[in-house]
């Protein structure tokens, strides 16, 4: 299909890695660098629902039409997509705006992207 990439265990592997890699280093930055720790803990979470969605479905959007990767990590894992959405809608102020994420912000997208990060990683040791 138009905008969605196939899956291999390649794929699914790497982009694991990058999730790994993304919210690793936003927690390194953390409170003292939040804007860039904010808009690395958005590619975490971009990363790990293509994890979720390559091992539940075959494929992972790559349209970069942030609406149609919710609608698909929605039928690949039914409530992850809410984490994915309070990324999504962070990542503005996160990135492109003259405001700077509060601690609060910073804390609510640590949460998510973990949540999305944890979850790919079972559904990538679920299969093997």
């Amino acid at each position: 299909m138009v905008g969605q990439r196939n899956c291999d265990v390649m794929v699914t592997a790497g982009r694991l890695s990058k999730a790994n890699e993304f919210f690793d280093a936003a927690e390194h930055l953390g409170e003292e660098m939040p804007n860039a720790a904010g808009d690395l803990y958005v590619d975490a979470g971009i990363a790990a629902s293509d994890v979720i969605c390559c091992v539940r479905l075959g494929v992972h959007s790559n349209t970069g039409k942030h609406s149609e990767a919710v609608a698909l990590l929605k039928r690949a894992d039914s409530g992850s997509e809410r984490h994915l959405n309070t990324l999504l809608n962070l990542k503005n102020k996160a990135a492109y705006t003259h405001q700077d994420l509060t601690a609060a912000e910073l804390k609510k997208m640590n949460r998510a992207a973990e949540r999305l990060v944890e979850a790919a990683k079972r559904a990538a040791a679920a299969r093997g």
